[in-house]
């Protein structure tokens, strides 16, 4: 099983795509325990997802994927990275996700927005999400880039475009 947490509007086919509301498979609050068996998935993916969760909830839905992987499974993640919002910040690159539709007016307003628009409730960098990965039993996690998997039911599944996000993989 193959699963899809935080799917909003990007239906994967053949994994089983979950959300609060929308056209999923399942609906389900990922704040809560995942109504999976124990080792019943082989990989989950999320994107831009976490982000919206607090720091305890995050680590809680991280502990759930743990506890539904298979040995061997696989957890992608992708996330914005708080390192990089404050690259921008500093250099005032405050038009770096034009592309997006998103055009803060200052550079105070870039970072500010960015922390909290979306209803972003924790942004992590990458030390931040590899420590809270390690605090929930993953031990091999390696860094991916956008798109690019060893794994090829992980290839080419993020939809948004690319900005410096936090992409990692973590087995079980």
């Amino acid at each position: 099983m193959k699963l899809h947490l935080g799917c909003g509007d990007n239906y994967i086919v053949g994994w089983v795509n979950v959300d609060l509301a929308g056209e999923v498979d399942l609906h389900s609050d990922l704040r809560k325990p995942l109504p999976f068996l124990d080792q019943s998935v082989d990989f989950v993916f999320n994107e831009h997802l976490i982000e919206h969760l607090t720091y305890d909830d995050g680590l809680n839905l991280i502990k759930e994927c743990f506890r539904v992987l298979k040995p061997e499974g696989v957890f992608r993640i992708s996330t914005p990275d708080l390192d990089f919002l404050i690259e921008c910040y500093q250099r005032n690159r405050i038009r770096e996700y034009a592309d997006m539709g998103w055009n803060p007016e200052t550079s105070c307003k870039f970072i500010n927005e960015g922390m909290k628009l979306w209803g972003h409730q924790f942004i992590y960098n990458f030390k931040e999400l590899i420590a809270s990965l390690v605090k929930t039993g993953f031990s091999a996690i390696e860094i991916k880039d956008w798109r690019v998997s060893t794994h090829k039911e992980l290839e080419n599944l993020e939809r948004r475009p690319y900005h410096q996000e936090i992409i990692l993989e973590a087995t079980k």
